[in-house]
């Protein structure tokens, strides 16, 4: 499986990023319910312990070399399922949050909300190391009035996966339209990443601010091609993966980082549609009022080193974003994420999208539409 053990695929990534509406987002933890938080409220932690609230898989880079056990300090982890996860953590309490990985778009936000410290450039020295490319891709969201309040760590695309034995590579998204693969072809409960890419297959210019109209095609294309040609939703990516090893599927909407994991099962490749796929960039934040900021800052600059970068990206077939790391990253990595052609990806195969809007306007569909719109596709 290359790095990852087949039982945590599922936990690394369902890639679920919106749960809370506007209304919720905007209101705070009250929104939740106190009562049914409380159990899951993160304890007061001794200043060696530190809390971390991410993606699994994203603490190998932070954990390098024993970095963090060798400062006398442990991760106190608590794993996500959901992006919106870590508004919930840091809405209850920000100070209990020492590291997290918001998802880049919400990092303005939760900054102009006061739940993240702004970040000491001179006390992460690998930062200077990231690829430009990256950090122009970043600064618009990880920074707000000059200062930094994530420094980014990975990055990706909700593309194409394909079974290269079985079928040709393909174009577009609506190959998953085609007759010979009838009922073999999948997507995750991903759905920015599905909205995205059948905004773009039905004309939409921007997925993540559509018009309501221009929403309502996307809902219908996805009816569609839930109803009449996909053999299943898929709950997660270690679900994916069993049905890619078995052949059960040839054809899917995906992440770079499946193509490795299914191993020698079958001969899975990555596309990237004529459409674009959706990208997105991961980041380290810390939380405001944190008792550890000094010692969060030397374990994220860990991650940014070299070794940091490689170990991370070695256990999770992920990319690197520091420049030093790229140059030095396995073949097998370079093959899949191409780092002399970052341009490129971002520019040409991928698109990495803006927060979608929060408040109507009459016109334009809000971030609770798009749920709303997904959950038809769910029911449809």
């Amino acid at each position: 499986m290359s790095g990852l053990d087949k039982d945590r695929l599922g936990i690394v990534r369902v890639r679920r990023y919106f749960e809370m509406d506007r209304r919720q987002l905007l209101k705070g933890a009250a929104a939740f319910g106190a009562a049914a938080l409380v159990g899951r409220a993160l304890p007061a932690q001794a200043a060696t312990k530190l809390n971390f609230v991410g993606w699994e898989g994203y603490d190998t880079f932070l954990e390098a070399d024993d970095f963090v056990k060798n400062k006398g300090a442990e991760l106190q982890k608590s794993y996500i399922s959901s992006a919106d996860e870590v508004i919930t953590k840091l809405r209850l309490g920000s100070g209990q949050v020492d590291i997290c990985t918001p998802y880049f778009i919400h990092d303005d936000f939760l900054a102009n909300d006061g739940l993240l410290e702004p970040l000491d450039l001179d006390k992460l020295p690998n930062f200077k190391g990231i690829h430009p490319t990256i950090k122009a891709m970043t600064e618009g969201n990880m920074s707000e009035g000059g200062k930094w309040y994530a420094a980014p760590m990975t990055y990706g695309a909700i593309c194409m996966v394909y079974n290269a034995d079985k079928v040709a590579e393909p174009t577009s998204w609506t190959d998953m339209l085609k007759d010979e693969v009838k009922g073999k072809v999948a997507i995750t409960a991903d759905y920015p990443g599905n909205l995205f890419a059948w905004a773009k297959v039905t004309g939409a210019t921007k997925p993540n601010n559509m018009t309501k109209d221009e929403l309502a095609k996307t809902v219908k294309a996805l009816v569609d091609l839930k109803k009449n040609h996909l053999r299943t939703i898929a709950p997660s990516y270690g679900d994916l993966i069993n049905m890619l090893a078995s052949g059960e599927v040839v054809m899917s909407q995906g992440w770079e980082p499946v193509s490795v994991w299914v191993g020698d099962k079958a001969n899975i490749k990555v596309a990237y549609p004529k459409e674009k796929s959706m990208g997105f960039i991961e980041g380290y934040a810390i939380g405001k009022g944190s008792a550890n900021i000094d010692l969060a800052h030397e374990i994220i600059n860990n991650a940014l080193s070299v070794d940091g970068q490689l170990a991370g990206a070695e256990a999770n077939s992920m990319p690197v974003v520091t420049s030093d790391a790229m140059a030095k990253a396995s073949d097998a990595n370079k093959a899949l994420y191409n780092y002399d052609k970052l341009d490129d990806y971002f520019n040409v195969k991928t698109e990495v999208v803006p927060m979608y809007p929060l408040e109507a306007d009459g016109t334009h569909a809000t971030w609770d539409d798009y749920q709303a719109a997904w959950e038809t596709v769910m029911k449809s």
